[in-house]
Formats: C-alpha cells, structure tokens, sequence
C-alpha cells in the first residue's frame, strides 16, 4: 500500500472534527465534575460517555494509522490499541482495590466480560449486520481457526486454577504462584503468536488490505496519542466513582464488571468490526473481534496478574463459576461458526442471543 503522504489524504472529515471537539469538551466536564461537589453517579455517567467517545476516537487513529502500514500490521494495531481503555480500567480498578475490595471482583469480571463481549457481541454483531446486506459472507478460515485455538488454549489455562481447587483444597495454598506461572504462559504464547502472525505466517493468516487512509499520518499519531491520554484521566473518574454508583444504583459488582465496563472500555472494537462488516470487508472485522478477545486473554489478564504485585494487591486467577461456564460456552461455539470461513445474519444473531442471556444471567 501506498503511504499517504503526511499533509494528505482526503482528511478528518466533520462528524470526527466535532467528535474531537465533543470529546475535549465532555473531558473537562469530568473534571470539573470530580473535582466539584457533583454526585458519584453524575461523575460514573458522564465518564463513561466520555470515555465511549475517547474510545471511538482512539479507534478511529488507531485504524487510520494502521492503514498507513499496511492490513497485517493493522488488524493487530487496532486490536492491541483498542484494548487499551480496557487495560488502563482494569489496573484502576486493582489499584483502587486496595481501599475497596470488592472492586476486585469488578476488575476480573471485567476481562471475562471483554473476551465474551467481543466474540459474542461484537463478532455477532458484526455477522448480522454484515449478512443482511451482503448475505453469505467469507473471511479467511485459516486466521479464524488460528485465532479459536489460542482463545480455547487461554480458557484452559484461565480455568486451571479453579479445577485444582475443586480437587484439592489445598491448593489454595499455592493460588499465588500456581497463577503467576499461568500469566507467564500466557504472556509467552502471545508474544509467539504475535510474532508468528507479523513475522512467519503467510498469507492466508494475514487479513485481506483495507481502504487507503484519509488521514495523515501526523494527524492519526496526534489524535491518538491525545485519545490515550484522555482514556486514562477519564478511566480514573470511571473507577473512583464506581464503588458508590454500585451501592446506591443497587447492581451487583460482577454485572458491572461483566457487562457495562466492557461495553465502555470496547466501544472501539464494536464500532470497527462492525464497521468493516457493513462494508465486506470481513476479514478485517474478523481480525479484530477475534484478536481482541485473545489479546484481553493472554495479555491484560497477565499484565494485571503482574501489576497486581507490583502494587502489592496481589490477586489470583480464580473466577466465578458462572463466568467459567460462560466463557467456555463461548470457546465451544466460536470455532464451529467460523470453522467453515463463511459467515451469515443468523449465525450472528445466534451469537448476540447467546450474550444477552448470559448478561441476563448476571443481572440477578
């Protein structure tokens, strides 16, 4: 691909100029709000918002830049970059945690909810919407099949600490190392396979070349860096107004973490994939939806084992089991409805139906 020159391209179009300047302007209202005398809930609402458009926005730099390095580089650049709200939430809430405990538990279900999201909301999203305007749709089956095989890998290795658990009971006494050793396994994986898909994989496991960039590069690197900046001032309003938005809305921890954080923090993704599918260009959705879930597994759910010590607020790879249970349904389903390369609009709605019940379930 041809690299738009840096004062090139067809440019940031309108709708993104005002999306920048709504986005600058809903910032400072956070924190005016938290720094003023305005309620916990006013403070989590207007964040979150906030932080939606910030994401898009990152979303957006992120795959114009990506564009300027060509497709391989950015099905990986918007998934890795796309993730970050979610990252920068998490290691909030674990630093948080110290003086809330409960927010733990919102930090864990927070990155089961991510994976779920994505491969069931977003990739189904994504295939409905896709499939009703273009109808039967392909992407590669070889990336699909790679990219199942690692998220079936991570659960198993996610899983591990409660199966010891339900033999032994005194394996809890190990929970600790036993879960430092599965983030390094973890970590080591996606740095393999992250290496093997830029580096030795061919292309039938690279995604098909997206639209030439509008934007400069300057620019794209610009807004990014600004978005990034932004995520992380706004994510900490989210998390320090979290704790007291749970207690007087009266929703549980593990349906904030499960659905809503996700749902926030991965707006990039939803609007990406969804975007590149509405447009045939499936392949790059696919990267998307499904790398993104994977690099939730093998790289924040490490990284926050990691941080978590360096905070001295260690926390463990243990999760509920109705998050386990989800999470497997998911790494069953998934390979069977890309096994075939071929996507449709009930293949998507089967997957959005399975994540409203399990978010159904985590109402109660």
């Amino acid at each position: 691909m041809t690299a738009t020159p840096a004062t090139g391209g067809a440019g940031i179009s309108t709708v993104e100029k005002v999306m920048m300047g709504v986005a600058a302007a809903a910032s400072a209202l956070v924190l005016g709000l938290e720094f003023g005398s305005a309620g916990e809930i006013a403070v989590f609402v207007v964040s979150a918002l906030t932080l939606v458009m910030l994401a898009w926005l990152l979303g957006a730099a992120t795959e114009q830049l990506g564009e300027h390095l060509g497709p391989r580089i950015a099905g990986s650049l918007n998934a890795t970059l796309g993730n970050l709200p979610e990252l920068v939430v998490v290691v909030l809430l674990i630093n948080e945690a110290k003086k809330s405990p409960e927010l733990i538990e919102v930090a864990k279900a927070s990155m089961i909810g991510s994976v779920l999201g994505n491969v069931l909301f977003v990739l189904g999203l994504a295939f409905l919407l896709g499939g009703l305007r273009h109808g039967t749709q392909t992407f590669r089956r070889s990336f699909a099949s790679l990219m199942s095989t690692m998220m079936i890998l991570a659960v198993a290795a996610i899983a591990v600490p409660d199966l010891i658990l339900l033999q032994h009971d005194e394996g809890s006494e190990h929970l600790t190392g036993l879960s430092i050793a599965i983030a390094v396994v973890l970590l080591v994986i996606y740095v393999a396979s992250t290496w093997y898909f830029m580096k030795d994989s061919d292309d039938a496991h690279a995604p098909s070349a997206a639209h030439e960039a509008r934007w400069s590069r300057r620019a794209a690197v610009t807004t990014l860096v600004v978005s990034a900046v932004g995520v992380g001032v706004v994510s900490e309003a989210l998390v320090g107004s979290m704790e007291h938005t749970i207690q007087q809305v009266g929703i549980s921890a593990s349906f904030m973490g499960f659905i809503l954080v996700p749902v926030v923090g991965n707006i990039a993704e939803h609007l990406v994939a969804v975007q590149l599918a509405w447009r045939n260009q499936m392949d790059f959705g696919v990267t998307i939806a499904l790398g993104s879930s994977v690099q939730v597994a093998l790289l924040i759910v490490p990284l926050a084992v990691f941080f978590s010590h360096l905070v001295g607020n260690p926390i463990d790879l243990t999760f509920e089991p109705r998050q386990l249970l989800a999470l497997g349904l998911a790494a069953l389903i998934v390979p069977t409805l890309v096994s075939d390369g071929e996507s449709t609009w009930i293949e998507g709605l089967q997957l959005m139906a399975l994540y409203a019940v399990i978010a159904i379930g985590f109402w109660y």
